[in-house]
């Protein structure tokens, strides 16, 4: 058993250095649109990183089933690499929050009024920055509702354990926007009534925002009792089918010396 978790630390060392090699990619392909729309110039990688963060989001989530498998077994590198994790799992949340802020929510004032001129099309209005990330944030609320009200259980502990250490790193993606995003619906709603022109809160009203949380509390408590089930099961019909080699492999002729302790341990 100490061998198999000690694997898994090594399988996690290993991991998280590619994750964060990914991660790394990813911020300097969105700095470098940064640059450029700062300049005045349209973003050229943003299909790149988010294919990037996409990559490092599904490599965490796995990340966090290891981990989960090492603090199950209490091994003594668990927590160290529950917190190597977590912190990826920030980076990738503060990089994706800048890039959909400076990338997918449009280009800075400066920049708009540069590109618009150069080229002659219509100026955005000054709402439509906000509301276009607006849409971005509502959009991963709904994604992220569908994953988790289509998500599959699994049929035995390995599958079990897989889903529930992908949701744990959703849960946590789901926990963060909660957090960084102004606590769910409540400050989107505030900021939209306070700042943005009523042609926002009007398409705003037609679509409110339904944050996901409590659905993935509660798959995450079903997940997790699932795998309190699974596991003793599992380790009942291990115990079982040892007994049965045992039995298969025994002597049973008269001749064997060691019937009569297997009659004691029968009776």
């Amino acid at each position: 058993r100490l061998e198999r978790l000690q694997r898994v630390v090594t399988k996690l060392q290993m991991e998280s250095g590619l994750c964060e090699e990914q991660l790394n990619q990813a911020d300097a392909l969105l700095q470098a649109d940064v640059r450029l729309l700062a300049a005045g110039k349209a973003p050229q990688k943003a299909a790149e990183v988010e294919r990037d963060l996409d990559k490092a989001d599904a490599m965490i989530r796995l990340l966090f089933n290891d981990v989960q498998s090492l603090k199950d077994g209490r091994h003594p590198q668990g927590e160290q690499m529950y917190r190597r994790v977590y912190r990826l799992h920030e980076r990738l949340v503060s990089i994706r929050t800048e890039y959909n802020l400076r990338l997918k929510s449009g280009a800075p004032a400066t920049a708009v009024t540069a590109v618009s001129v150069a080229s002659g099309q219509r100026r955005p209005e000054p709402d439509e920055a906000p509301l276009r990330y607006l849409q971005e944030l509502l959009a991963w609320v709904e994604e992220n509702q569908r994953r988790v009200a289509t998500a599959e259980w699994g049929a035995d502990l390995p599958t079990v354990e897989t889903h529930l250490g992908a949701h744990r790193g959703l849960h946590c993606a789901i926990e963060e926007f909660r957090r960084t995003e102004g606590g769910g619906g409540a400050a989107l709603w505030g900021g939209a009534c306070g700042v943005w022109p009523c042609r926002a809160r009007m398409q705003l009203q037609t679509t409110p925002p339904v944050p996901p949380q409590n659905s993935s509390k509660s798959r995450l408590r079903h997940l997790e009792s699932l795998h309190g089930f699974v596991s003793a099961a599992t380790k009942e019909l291990l115990w079982l089918s040892e007994r049965e080699e045992e039995e298969v492999a025994f002597d049973w002729s008269h001749n064997n010396p060691a019937m009569a302790a297997k009659k004691e341990s029968y009776s």
